[in-house]
């Protein structure tokens, strides 16, 4: 019987191992490094970046006011306080950036195990304002399905 075979089977093993390792290191820090405004700005004039934006502050009358343009209300990261039209527009898997009034830490820890990937937008819809980057008001509409589906 020949051992090569066996030993190149167990250095895979062992080398898929060390690589999901990293990947969930990798994702871990990523949770403390928060994004801000203009990399958030950035990363969504992308168009193949896809990214999930949820507005976890409590008062809808702040939301109402003004938001991140794509923003979903999604106040305390409470599913009960989610409004109607965003009933069934979040999800866990997406990539997501939670915004709160000010980047609030503990607004943040409160939405990270809903979210297999996430960041916290630094300075929150405040620094997002003193930045001059384009801001939506009203309530939040669902978008509308298109022929490659709906955007997030």
């Amino acid at each position: 019987m020949k051992l090569e075979p066996i030993a190149y089977a167990v250095l895979i093993v062992a080398l898929s191992g060390a690589v999901l390792a990293e990947g969930s290191r990798h994702a871990e820090l990523q949770r403390h490094v928060a994004l801000t405004p203009k990399q958030l700005y950035g990363k969504l004039s992308r168009s193949q970046v896809k990214l999930q934006l949820v507005d976890v502050r409590s008062d809808l009358s702040e939301f109402d006011d003004s938001h991140v343009p794509g923003a979903v209300p999604f106040p305390g990261c409470d599913p009960a306080k989610l409004p109607t039209a965003a009933q069934g527009r979040v999800y866990a898997y997406v990539p997501t950036v939670v915004i709160s009034a000010d980047g609030d830490r503990a607004a943040y820890e409160a939405c990270l195990a809903r979210f297999t990937t996430s960041w916290n937008l630094a300075g929150g819809m405040s620094a997002w304002s003193d930045a001059n980057l384009p801001e939506d008001s009203g309530e939040y509409v669902a978008p509308r399905s298109a022929a490659g589906g709906g955007c997030l």
